[in-house]
């Protein structure tokens, strides 16, 4: 993995604002494994390797099965490995991210 900028020590007070959301992501009362599963979606579809690496350690950590991993980027194909909250956060977390392609659309609200 290549050296990338060290945002902690460029901008610090943006870097703990992304924590800030991170940790109020993660008291929210969602699944742990499913805030997880949806960081990791998004780092796929940003390319940042560095983020891909750190979620996918941490659904490894919470034993989340490889099989399920190496699904993620086609989760509509996975079958009974995504719950059906899983598939409705994934679909949601995909349209927010792909906002400036696609827009968000009605059928995402559903």
């Amino acid at each position: 993995m290549a050296k990338r900028l060290d945002y902690n020590q460029i901008a610090p007070n943006g870097a703990k604002a992304l924590g800030g959301v991170y940790g109020y992501v993660m008291r929210s009362g969602l699944p742990s494994e499913l805030v997880d599963l949806v960081y990791l979606r998004v780092s796929q579809i940003n390319n940042c390797a560095y983020c891909l690496h750190m979620h996918t350690r941490d659904l490894i950590r919470k034993r989340v099965k490889v099989e399920k991993l190496a699904l993620v980027q086609a989760w509509e194909e996975g079958g009974s490995l995504f719950s059906a909250a899983e598939r409705a956060a994934l679909a949601w977390a995909e349209s927010v991210t792909r906002v400036a392609e696609t827009g968000v659309p009605d059928s995402a609200y559903r």
